[in-house]
C-alpha cells in the first residue's frame, strides 16, 4: 500500500503559482522592493488585493522579462558565444 502511495505522490506535479506575493515577485526578477512597488504603481506589474495581503501575477512577470529581453536587444545587445582559445604550439 505504501508503494502505491509513493507511485502516486511521484505522478502529481505541483502546479506552477498563478500569483505570488510581493517579496517573491522582488526575488523572481531581482529588483529592491522600492523598485518592485513603482513597477506595481505604474502598471507594469499587474497585482490585486487579496484580503490584507497583495499578490503580483506570474503573467505580469513574465510580460515583464519578455519586455526587458526585447528592449536589451533593440539596443544592440547580443550574446556572445564562447570560441576556444587556439591551442599554442608545445615548444621544443
Amino acid at each position: 500500500m505504501s508503494q502505491l502511495s509513493t507511485d502516486q505522490e511521484k505522478r502529481v506535479r505541483p502546479s506552477p503559482p498563478l500569483a505570488v506575493p510581493p517579496q517573491e515577485a522582488s526575488r523572481l526578477l531581482s529588483v529592491g522592493m522600492s523598485r518592485l512597488y513603482k513597477l506595481m504603481r505604474t502598471g507594469e506589474l499587474e497585482s490585486y488585493r487579496d484580503g490584507r495581503s497583495r499578490r503580483i501575477t506570474m503573467a505580469s512577470i513574465k510580460k515583464r522579462m519578455a519586455r526587458q529581453l526585447a528592449a536589451a536587444h533593440d539596443d544592440g545587445w547580443r550574446q556572445i558565444t564562447p570560441h576556444p582559445s587556439p591551442r599554442r604550439k608545445a615548444r621544443g
